[in-house]
């Protein structure tokens, strides 16, 4: 997937300390020079806890065999993790100034380790699984071109090695050649004349062979590497939370989420000489451990701590939307923008400051909003971000340096913090939310019985496909799947029921500009919507027909809508055209009012109106008075 530039990359490397040094070309703590370390864009690196490296070193052996993880990732070592772009997550790991491979979720096969040439180099002595050993007339097209292991070069290879699996190239002497990905099994590997047998990915560096003698590091050390940066970075952030301060007449509060990113903020507006509020948004899905960590920051601080749940809200509607999803978030409407503006509401009924743990390196959204803004849906609220061009090690540099406690879930495998059943988390992350909460019980009994209930394909919940709407195609071909498969969304009323509509919209963090979620009661008749779609634009129906999308607006046949828009009024002019064409194409009574009303002799009736596509130029001309719109637009709450 293409890399994505949110800012500067600002990640470099201290070799005499063996630490990463951000911005500077010195070390603060030694002098010395440091040198660019070559990272995926955005470059949002951050700290590998013990549990990640623990998780890495596991993969490692048992992957390659049991040692090659300590060997790959020496104890007494800094390493970082860099979140690059793919199908669902993967972890450039970075050790001694060096990405020496990556930690990918592949969505097909799980968890593993993808090495570089300098880990096979340092695993070549211990490695006993997943290698390939090639004859020595291999070696310079190898070497020199970067050619794969042809299976007529290859002389054995070691047991259980199956197409798709991350081998390491040997040659003769055992000394590592390359890394690639087999496109054989052990038992084709040995006995095929032809045909590749590795395709290679890196070559192996033997000038940075073995484990270095030396080398250790710390984050202590880390700390007086960035001395400066530290503390630049701090006092820039101080001077603007007091000028933003000044210049506004406004009751200060800093919205906490038990997040790094908050955290980070509110020392910061503490440490610019102001005791603000904290405010929190329980969201009725949290950790146990993100609401202790609410309660003990606001302690340890003295600060007066306001908070506002949805309490059981996302239970109330989960029946009716159906499992949220990546691209059908009505949950952060429900549970965040509700609450959210509920509390200002009744705390800062004159309007609020409210600092904001936003990073611009999280987001291409975040990273156009600037420093301070204001959240359409809430315009009482005034955002602003002291840290807004901080990468995370930024973050978590200025925290450690401060010795401030923080949310314990970082330290057991979680890169962000926020609801356990979020369906933006990614795979890994729901792994570690179905070991550490015990609440995730009573979600995945409700994925089982939606998945029975509407008869979806296994993959539906074992590969957590229920996190998308529609299932986005490189997912599906991952899979080897060749439809989404999306299941209704609520309890059908029957096909003679009246349809209802309800909705939830606003501003979302995810999407430019504003979005509305929705789902219409019963089971829509696509032939018929799809059609009459065309009244709003130029209309794509997904290959089975059951997805139709037009103007940034897409229905679903089991009834759920998604609508985006720029701003608060298209988006309700958007969605009352859509309710309204729903409403005729499912309602129509035939009276053939709107078909006079077609400049291009569009519409026909028989028995109900249909448009001839090939003449509709999408004008909206037959969007007029309607029996259908006008007895039934009461019913439909929006």
């Amino acid at each position: 997937m293409a890399a994505v530039r949110l800012g500067k990359m600002h990640l470099r490397w201290c070799d005499s300390c063996n630490v990463p040094v951000l911005e500077q070309g010195a070390c603060s703590k030694c002098g010395t020079s440091t040198r660019e370390v070559k990272i995926t864009p955005p470059g949002d690196a951050r700290p590998a806890f013990n549990h990640d490296i623990r998780t890495i070193r596991a993969l490692i052996d048992t992957q390659f065999g049991p040692g090659c993880g300590e060997v790959a990732v020496p104890t007494g070592r800094l390493v970082l993790l860099n979140k690059a772009p793919d199908l669902d997550r993967m972890d450039e790991v970075v050790l001694d100034g060096m990405v020496i491979g990556a930690v990918r979720f592949d969505i097909a096969r799980g968890e593993k380790f993808l090495p570089r040439g300098v880990t096979a180099s340092r695993m070549e002595k211990t490695i006993s699984r997943g290698w390939v050993r090639v004859d020595r007339g291999a070696l310079e097209s190898i070497r020199e071109r970067r050619a794969s292991a042809l299976a007529v070069g290859v002389s054995d290879a070691a047991e259980g090695i199956e197409p798709g699996d991350d081998v390491i190239v040997l040659d003769p002497d055992g000394k590592a050649v390359s890394v690639g990905v087999a496109k054989m099994s052990t038992a084709d590997i040995r006995t095929a004349e032809r045909g590749t047998a590795v395709k290679t990915r890196w070559v192996a560096d033997g000038s940075v062979a073995g484990t270095p003698g030396d080398g250790t590091s710390s984050w202590d050390n880390a700390i007086l590497a960035n001395r400066e940066v530290i503390d630049r970075r701090a006092s820039d952030a101080a001077r603007f939370v007091r000028d933003v301060v000044r210049e506004n007449d406004l009751p200060v509060a800093v919205s906490f989420s038990g997040g790094k990113d908050s955290l980070a903020t509110l020392l910061l507006v503490i440490e610019s000489g102001i005791s603000p509020k904290m405010i929190f948004i329980d969201t009725g899905l949290e950790f146990e451990e993100t609401l202790n960590n609410v309660r003990d920051t606001a302690a340890r601080h003295s600060l007066e701590l306001i908070t506002e749940s949805a309490g059981d809200g996302f239970w109330r509607n989960v029946d009716l939307f159906g499992p949220p999803a990546k691209d059908f978030r009505w949950c952060c409407k429900t549970c965040k923008l509700g609450p959210a503006t509920r509390l200002i509401q009744k705390n800062f009924p004159g309007g609020v400051l409210s600092f904001i743990g936003q990073r611009a390196y999280e987001s291409q959204n975040r990273a156009r909003k600037g420093r301070v803004w204001r959240n359409p849906w809430t315009p009482n609220q005034l955002g602003a971000s002291p840290i807004q061009k901080w990468t995370a090690l930024h973050v978590w540099l200025y925290l450690f340096d401060r010795k401030e406690p923080f949310n314990p879930l970082y330290e057991r495998g979680f890169e962000r913090i926020g609801c356990y059943l979020c369906p933006s988390a990614d795979l890994a992350e729901l792994k570690h939310a179905r070991e550490l909460n015990g609440e995730y019980n009573r979600w995945q009994e409700y994925l089982t019985s939606y998945s029975q209930k509407h008869d979806l394909p296994d993959e539906w919940l074992s590969k957590d496909l229920w996190r998308w709407r529609k299932v986005p195609r490189s997912v599906l071909e991952a899979l080897g799947l060749k439809a989404s498969p999306v299941g209704a969304s609520h309890d059908s009323s029957g096909d003679n029921a009246p349809i209802g509509f309800q909705s939830t919209e606003g501003y979302s963090p995810c999407v430019e500009g504003m979005s509305m979620e929705g789902v219409f009661s019963r089971e829509l008749d696509m032939d018929r919507v799809s059609n009459l779609l065309n009244v709003l634009g130029e209309v794509t129906i997904s290959p089975d027909g059951r997805i139709a999308e037009v103007d940034r607006m897409t229905v679903f046949a089991e009834g759920p809508v998604m609508i985006k828009a720029h701003d608060e009024e298209a988006l309700r002019a958007k969605a009352s055209r859509l309710k309204e064409v729903v409403l005729r194409a499912m309602e129509c009574a035939g009276c053939g009012i709107c078909v006079s009303r077609c400049p291009e002799s569009a519409l026909e009736l028989d028995g109900r109106v249909k448009i001839d596509e090939k003449r509709c130029s999408h004008c909206g001309e037959c969007l007029g008075p309607c029996p259908v719109v006008q007895f039934r637009e009461d019913q439909l709450d929006i």
